[in-house]
């Protein structure tokens, strides 16, 4: 007992080389900023509760994560238009008013990626009007797509990370060059570390599919330091290869699609990456924050709160069930912080 004390009292001590500085940089799962036309009028609806409660309500309960962080991101799974005439046949199809960005402008999310399967959902008039959206009011985003193909950087003391984000059936199906173009691109101008964000997987499933596998491994290929993967709105494993760090799927966070909780949990999955003085990129460490996706139990309230006891053990048991690894253990108001992954020279 007493050495298995020490090893996570030396897991949790900051890494102690030769580095001066750092970056912390925070990802959340799946967020829908509005909902389905049909629910819009409905009490229970993510704009019920906008109307209700303020812009700033839906991330409130998360700031002490977040909020002290250098950038965080999210993946925002709905369009930002005013009007619904654009929308296309499909089952589901999300969308908020375009004032509906002060969401995030006003909960600390420096950044998100908009290319995934709800893109279209509004047709191309939705991509433009979402891009808009965003642009006025300075709010970082990126992705990669047929009508936009944008990175995103952040930049901090000489430190540089570069942001590219793709659905893997649009890398998959002759679109590989453009993802190696787009992280090779970035590395030339600077950047440091790259963070590749993937959309794809089977939705529910508890464990990734071969697809997210070898999205992950290409985009390391090409240059990406970290891959993160959304859309199977479950919580899935993690990997580390080649001192480069994968999370395959983080879940639903601000999830205004459903009224229902259909995934219990969640998590915050924060990187810090490490540099030294000349600003050479030294490696990063993850700590998996656990979380849930509503603070209510019976229905969702759209405003994550972090978990803890059983809920926070049997969020790192979903994510264990994907990972080939035993992961450290969650410490209760810590989370389950990671060995650190030194980048390969």
């Amino acid at each position: 007992m007493k050495k298995f004390m020490l090893w996570l009292c030396l897991c949790l001590l900051p890494w102690s080389g030769v580095a001066e500085k750092s970056l912390t940089i925070t990802f959340v799962g799946d967020c829908t900023i509005g909902g389905e036309d049909r629910l819009r009028e409905e009490d229970f609806s993510f704009d019920a509760y906008l109307e209700e409660h303020g812009y700033d309500y839906f991330f409130r309960e998360v700031q002490s994560v977040i909020g002290k962080d250098d950038v965080t991101v999210a993946n925002l799974e709905s369009v930002l238009i005013n009007y619904s005439s654009g929308r296309v046949e499909k089952t589901y199809n999300f969308r908020g008013p375009k004032h509906y960005v002060n969401v995030l402008t006003s909960s600390s999310v420096e950044a998100v990626n908009i290319c995934n399967n709800h893109t279209y959902d509004y047709g191309a008039d939705g991509v433009v009007h979402t891009t808009k959206a965003l642009n006025e009011a300075g709010q970082g985003w990126f992705g990669t797509n047929d009508t936009v193909k944008q990175p995103w950087v952040y930049e901090k003391d000489g430190m540089k990370v570069g942001f590219v984000g793709m659905e893997i059936t649009f890398w998959y199906y002759g679109h590989r060059n453009l993802l190696r173009s787009q992280v090779e691109k970035l590395k030339a101008e600077g950047c440091q570390v790259v963070v590749a964000v993937m959309h794809g997987g089977i939705e529910y499933a508890p464990q990734h599919e071969k697809a997210q596998r070898l999205f992950a491994e290409a985009a390391m290929e090409y240059g990406a330091d970290i891959v993160i993967g959304h859309h199977p709105h479950v919580l899935q494993g993690i990997d580390v290869m080649d001192g480069k760090t994968v999370c395959y799927s983080l879940g639903n966070f601000v999830f205004g699609g459903n009224a229902k909780i259909r995934a219990p949990y969640t998590a915050i999955f924060q990187f810090e990456l490490t540099f030294d003085d000349d600003n050479q990129y030294l490696g990063q460490q993850l700590t998996i924050i656990p979380a849930l996706p509503s603070g209510e139990r019976e229905y969702n309230n759209y405003q994550p709160v972090l978990a803890t006891g059983e809920d926070a053990q049997a969020v790192m048991a979903q994510i264990q069930y994907d990972t080939p690894f035993t992961l450290n253990p969650y410490v209760e108001g810590v989370g389950a912080v990671q060995p650190f992954v030194a980048a390969e020279r």
